[in-house]
């Protein structure tokens, strides 16, 4: 591992790393120790500064900004509730058997709407496993989950797994379709569309249903300029 030492803070990797500890061991090799210093927290969600660096570089934004941000939403509007990334990759690998089991604690029938962050990882462990994020939104009132995937149809086969996990949590059958939506133009801001979508359908419901219908009439069209 190599570390560059540039003025008072160490670079790694091309990232900035401000809080690290160096320490000479006894049979002079070089020890390291990176600190993570947290930046903000909300709810249950810890926002470090290594996340916070994935916002100003060309990469995914970590799992922890999706997070933080879909606990925010969640303050904003009761008949909308948006369930953690964590707790969606965790659905998405439960056993049938066991799903309702499991989650039937979140109450999903009292929303008029639910929206899911789905990653296209199979892990239960890794955070850094999966490509590629897009969003699933339930809507009570149409018995429908619509996928909203600024990459095409590139979460295509998570969608059909958790269309059928909300199918039984929710004791009904589901229709599922892919909406058009606006496309990334990189590969590395499915993040960011993601949370744009899931903050798109929160306004726009809390001003009317009316508002919402024409966000999706209108596909989500946008150009996020990332700056």
């Amino acid at each position: 591992m190599k570390i560059l030492l540039a003025g008072c803070c160490f670079w790694y990797n091309d990232f900035a790393l401000p809080y690290i500890m160096l320490r000479w061991t006894n049979d002079n090799n070089l020890q390291v120790k990176i600190i993570m210093k947290v930046a903000a927290s909300f709810g249950d969600t810890v926002l470090y500064d290594s996340d916070l660096l994935t916002l100003s570089s060309p990469e995914y934004i970590t799992d922890n900004v999706i997070s933080l941000f879909i606990e925010m939403l969640n303050e904003e509007c009761e008949a909308v509730y948006s369930i953690p990334p964590s707790v969606v990759q965790l659905m998405k690998l439960t056993e049938p058997s066991s799903l309702v089991e499991m989650f039937a604690g979140l109450e999903l029938n009292q929303y008029e709407i639910v929206l899911c962050p789905v990653n296209d990882s199979r892990s239960a462990t890794s955070q850094m496993s999966g490509q590629h994020w897009s969003l699933l939104c339930y809507i009570r009132d149409q018995s429908t989950v619509f996928h909203i995937d600024s990459l095409d149809s590139f979460n295509a086969a998570e969608t059909k797994i958790m269309a059928s996990k909300l199918s039984a949590l929710l004791g009904k059958s589901l229709k599922c379709k892919n909406l058009c939506c606006a496309q990334q133009n990189n590969g590395y801001d499915c993040g960011i569309y993601v949370i744009y979508f899931a903050r798109e359908i929160v306004e726009s419901f809390k001003l009317s249903k009316a508002s919402m219908q024409r966000v999706f009439k209108n596909h989500f069209q946008i150009h996020i300029e990332i700056v």
